[in-house]
């Protein structure tokens, strides 16, 4: 094969992922657009490393890499997105290769440093002004926000940026660390930007997990590669540093853990995100040294509505975007740099004998059962109310939300109070007008009020009209009071999931963001 029949194949791979991507992006609220359009480079650099069948070695990445007849090279493909296109025209890939001594992320880095020449004006904490954001998104290999964050950062910790003295201002511009520094041979900076890499990863967990100064360090993360990284044994190492014997919990049965054990597994969550976004994603997104895989197959159906529901919310995207990898493998790049031995067995190595198109025939029936799945959602079709609730302390306070009927009247009020930072509110009156006006009150089952229970009761079986108010009433009385508001009813839209936050209020907003530090 030449390497142009070789990309003509590739990207029909590849429009697998731009077909689903914008069948559901294209239809979600247009208040999200543009954040769903400025992710789709990284969302699709996930989906690159992501199985495309369930439990197999079946990714994009190893796919395409049986191509590659230089085994030195690692080859990626890179999304690029034009908003101002309309459908499939706005999607284009390029592909990029990663060697040691031609490194994308050197260039990048020299880019970004060059954008500061004679200077150039920075936020307080260091970071690129919109506009000069925007612009340097438009040179760098991969044009994601995180990734030109990641870079930043590094250039930060290493000293590249000098201080311009400015009034009112703040100004950088490229120091002669920098110039020092890529000086280098390709392989000892590449090298040395690996190991600050881990030092940044350490500096990022300490400080969002509030450790102790010390518990992780660049060498604790760099000791992986040298080793072959082991995604289980990076998570059992890391809770050793705090005294906590991961391995056991994984082993004990969710309904014999104690109130202790589950507020680890309950950290676990939090520590995956982080542990993904600062280790995982950069040396294999960024660095390539490290090729990883998700053994469970991506949801566009899922995925791009928590997305969506996060940027309509103006929350950050790293709690959906970032998950560990199953298991990763050291790429060439990684073995010449960190591996103190050969690996023995590739276990992402791809079999040669296999043809593209039988690869295709095996992926065949994962899709189907995506395509059966959407086709049931079509004909699923139930009523939609539009909901505002609103807490009656503080009318600045609101947010809207859309339901299914058929949602359970329990879990429904259960879900409003979570949603307005009440979650273990599990006892309440609701009380709703009739079809004469009258007020209704309705309690949980476990209530001992001589009212209506919601047990078994669905949205559906109430009397929903537009217009009326309804209040929602926790224990602690009219400090956590609720009034809801039907806004509308309409049939569902396939391609959204619910129940969903539509929207909410500024000042709920800006609160929420207070405590976000993905």
């Amino acid at each position: 094969m030449n390497n142009h029949t070789d990309q003509l194949r590739h990207e029909d791979l590849l429009q697998l992922f731009t077909t689903e991507y914008e069948k559901y992006a294209s239809r979600m609220d247009p208040e999200a657009m543009d954040g769903l359009w400025d992710i789709a480079p990284m969302v699709f650099s996930k989906w690159y490393y992501t199985a495309l069948t369930g439990e197999t070695i079946l990714t994009p990445a190893n796919i395409i890499h049986c191509d590659e007849e230089d085994p030195k090279v690692e080859k990626a493909y890179i999304l690029h997105v034009d908003k101002k296109a309309a459908g499939m025209e706005k999607y284009s890939f390029h592909p990029v290769s990663y060697t040691l001594e031609n490194h994308p992320i050197l260039r990048d880095m020299q880019t970004i440093l060059d954008a500061c020449l004679p200077d150039c004006t920075v936020d307080e904490n260091g970071f690129f002004l919109p506009e000069d954001r925007a612009e340097l998104l438009q040179k760098i290999t991969l044009p994601d926000g995180f990734y030109l964050e990641y870079l930043t950062r590094l250039c930060q910790q290493m000293g590249f940026f000098q201080k311009v003295p400015a009034i009112h201002i703040h100004k950088v511009t490229k120091s002669p660390k920098a110039d020092a520094f890529f000086g280098k041979e390709p392989k000892e900076a590449l090298d040395t930007l690996l190991w600050e890499g881990c030092a940044l990863a350490a500096e990022r967990l300490q400080y969002t997990m509030d450790l102790e100064p010390g518990m992780v360090s660049s060498s604790f993360f760099y000791q992986y590669l040298e080793n072959h990284i082991d995604i289980d044994q990076v998570f059992v190492d890391f809770y050793k540093r705090v005294d906590i014997d991961l391995e056991s919990i994984w082993k004990t049965p969710p309904n014999e853990l104690t109130e202790e054990e589950q507020s680890i597994v309950s950290s676990f969550l939090f520590a995956g995100i982080m542990m993904d976004k600062w280790v995982f994603t950069p040396l294999g997104h960024f660095f390539h040294v490290v090729r990883p895989i998700s053994f469970t197959a991506f949801r566009f159906y899922q995925n791009i509505n928590n997305l969506a529901a996060l940027f309509l919310m103006h929350h950050n995207p790293g709690a959906e975007l970032f998950t560990p990898p199953s298991y990763c493998s050291l790429t060439a790049i990684g073995m010449e740099l960190t591996a103190k031995e050969k690996l023995s067995v590739n276990k992402q190595k791809m079999p040669k004998n296999i043809s593209f198109e039988r690869i295709m025939e095996a992926i065949t029936p994962e899709l189907e059962l995506r395509y059966y799945e959407e086709m049931l959602r079509f004909e699923l079709v139930t009523d939609v109310v539009s909901l505002r609730a609103t807490l009656q302390k503080d009318e600045n306070l609101w947010k809207e939300a859309e339901l299914s009927t058929e949602n359970l009247l329990h879990d429904f009020c259960c879900d409003i109070f979570a949603a307005f930072a009440m979650e273990d509110t599990r006892e309440y009156v609701l009380s709703i007008p009739d079809d004469n006006g009258f007020p209704m009150e309705y309690a949980p089952a476990a209530s001992k009020r001589a009212i209506n229970k919601t047990d078994g009761l669905t949205l559906g079986d109430l009397p929903l009209h537009i217009g009326d108010v309804w209040t929602l009433t926790p224990p602690s009385g009219k400090a956590g009071a609720l009034t809801i508001e039907v806004l509308e009813k309409k049939a569902s839209n396939p391609y959204l999931m619910y129940p969903r936050i539509c929207r909410q209020s500024e000042k709920i907003t800006e609160m929420e963001q207070i405590d976000e530090i993905y």
